[in-house]
This record gives C-alpha cells, structure tokens and sequence, in this order.
C-alpha cells in the first residue's frame, strides 16, 4: 500500500536526515547561547544576560558586590517584634531589615496586615529597581568615555595612547558587567512585584474600602508602567478619606515618570516629606531627580542626615559628589 520496502527503505533515510539536521540544530542552539556567556564581563562568566534566572541572579549580584567593593549591610541584631515596627521598616526605607520584616508578617491576616505586607514587598521591589536605574546611569556614562577613548587620536604620544588602551580595556569589562548586575537586579524584582500586588488585591477583596491597599496596588501599576491601571487604582484610593502621603508620593513619581516633569515630582516630594519627614524613600528619589549639581549635592546630605547607609547613598552618592567637586573647581578656575 506504501509502495513496499523500497518506500520504507526511503522513509527510513529521510528520518535520519530530519534526526540529524534537528541534532545540528540543538546543537547549534547551545552552542551559541554557551558563546553568548562570553559578554566581556568578569563576574558570573557561565550566567547569560538573556536567559538569567533568579538564582543566577543573585550569584551575579553578590560577585558584582565583591568586585566592586560594594558589599552587602549586615541587618541589626533587633529582631523585628510588631507590626509596627515593619512599618517603621518600610517608611525609614531600611532595605537590610526587609527580609527580618517579611519573615515577621508572613502568614498575618486580614486587610491591614496584607496591605503592609504588600508594601513591604514592593518597596524592595522598588528597590532593586532604583538600583538598576542608578547603576545603569553610571553605564551610559562609562560607554561615552569608553567612546572617546577608542576614537583615533593621530597627534597623541605613544605612551598617551598606551593608556587609553589600558582604560578603555577596564571600562569594557566594567560596562559589561553592569549590564549584567542591572539585568540580575530586574529579574530579581519580579517576584516581590508580583507577590506585593497580589497581596494588594487580597487586601482589597477582604476590605474594598481599603484605600492603603488601593495605594499599593497603584504603586505596582506605576512601577510596571501600565498607567491606565495606575488612574484606576488611584481613583479608587481617592474615594477613601483623608490624603495619606503615599497618595502625594505616587503623583510625585507619576509626574516624573509618566509626564517627565522633574520640576513638578520634586515639589510634590517635598510635599510628602512636609506631611511625613521619615518619608525616607521621597527624600532618596529628591536625590535622583534633581537636575542642578548643587541641589542635587544638597538633597544627598539629606538623604544622609536620614539614612547614612542608604542604597542611593552608596551607589550614586560617590559620582554625585565627584560631579559636585568637579562643579566647584570648575566655578572658582572661571572664576580667577
């Protein structure tokens, strides 16, 4: 009915053909995304940016640390004992207490409860997210001087030139590996991002009067930039009574997110921080958003008289203060 053993003779090559070329394929695949670890960085070489999990992740996170000298704060010895104090947590922005904390509120109850807990986990999400930003800025920065190092300068000295190659290499590997660290911190904001906004509509359903709740699940919307979502859920948190801060603080963040308007996020932060002062996350984003040199100096001393070791402290701090002195030096050199 095939057309007898010589057909099936025929199907049977055609089979080891199609095997073969699939094999080749597979092969091909693994063999380029092998190829691909191969970024130029120095940290974490088997982990690929593209297809990182959450614990390469954290692997690469904690190389990067140690190769940049960055190392993680120990917690405080205080254990973390009410619901209270999570709060305090959350609004002091004090990131090495936050896992203390969770672990304390795993497993509470009723709207409140969940509403803390969902704040808990998308401020470290924001966290991890601020980080990223702020070690991405530094890249693009990187990457323009590594530009104009690679650029061919005819009428420079041997030995000038010499050194340029040596920069340029250690900018190479220090661009790569932030592209690497920035990409580990997103993937490991996901799942406080999802875990903090499901805990949100949890809260919601059991209490859908509760404005906090409605609050957080608008602050994960924002941090996802889905807007429409973000005017839905701040709608809903408008209705409930009063004017919390984290309302002033979401339209801060919006205004400068959404809208691009610096001018109109740092005048609402300073609201947030007029109606809570240990607001510590509105000062941190004052820092970052500020586009003068001076000011932004300013509001890093803040930042500092609040949370010495704050996360925007340690890793933007040095270029803000770099940019600073270099602002000065520049201002009195015009100056004679």
């Amino acid at each position: 009915m095939w057309g007898g053993p010589g057909a099936c003779a025929s199907l049977r090559a055609m089979k080891r053909t199609v095997s073969a070329f699939l094999m080749m394929v597979v092969l091909s695949a693994c063999a380029s995304s092998k190829s691909s670890t191969n970024d130029g960085s120095t940290i974490a070489k088997d982990v690929d940016v593209e297809t990182m999990r959450p614990p390469e992740a954290a692997q690469v996170v904690r190389e990067f640390q140690q190769a940049y000298g960055i190392p993680p704060i120990p917690a405080p010895d205080t254990p973390v004992t009410s619901m209270a104090q999570v709060l305090e947590i959350i609004r002091g922005d004090r990131l090495p207490e936050y896992e203390a904390a969770r672990r304390f509120a795993a497993g509470r109850q009723g709207p409140e409860a969940l509403t803390l807990r969902a704040y808990l986990d998308l401020s470290y999400a924001g966290a991890l997210m601020t980080a990223a930003w702020i070690l991405e800025e530094e890249r693009r920065q990187d990457l323009t001087e590594l530009r104009q190092l690679t650029q061919g300068r005819p009428l420079e000295d041997n030995e000038g030139a010499q050194a340029d190659q040596v920069r340029a290499g250690k900018l190479k590997a220090k661009t790569a590996d932030l592209r690497k660290v920035v990409r580990a911190l997103r993937v490991l904001s996901e799942e406080p991002l999802r875990s903090g906004s499901d805990l949100a509509e949890q809260a919601i359903r059991q209490d859908p009067k509760a404005q906090l709740a409605y609050y957080a699940n608008a602050n994960y919307f924002r941090l996802r930039g889905q807007w429409l979502e973000f005017d839905r859920m701040m709608g809903y948190g408008k209705d409930g009574e009063g004017d919390p801060p984290i309302h002033t603080y979401l339209r801060a963040m919006e205004a400068y997110e959404r809208y691009v308007d610096p001018a109109r996020c740092e005048q609402l932060l300073k609201e947030t921080l007029a109606k809570r002062p240990d607001f510590v996350r509105a000062q941190a984003n004052l820092v970052l958003i500020d586009e003068g040199t001076e000011a932004k100096y300013e509001e890093l001393q803040a930042l500092k008289a609040l949370s010495p070791k704050h996360l925007v402290v340690r890793l933007a701090g040095p270029m803000i203060e770099d940019e600073y002195k270099t602002s000065k030096e520049l201002n009195t050199a015009f100056q004679n």
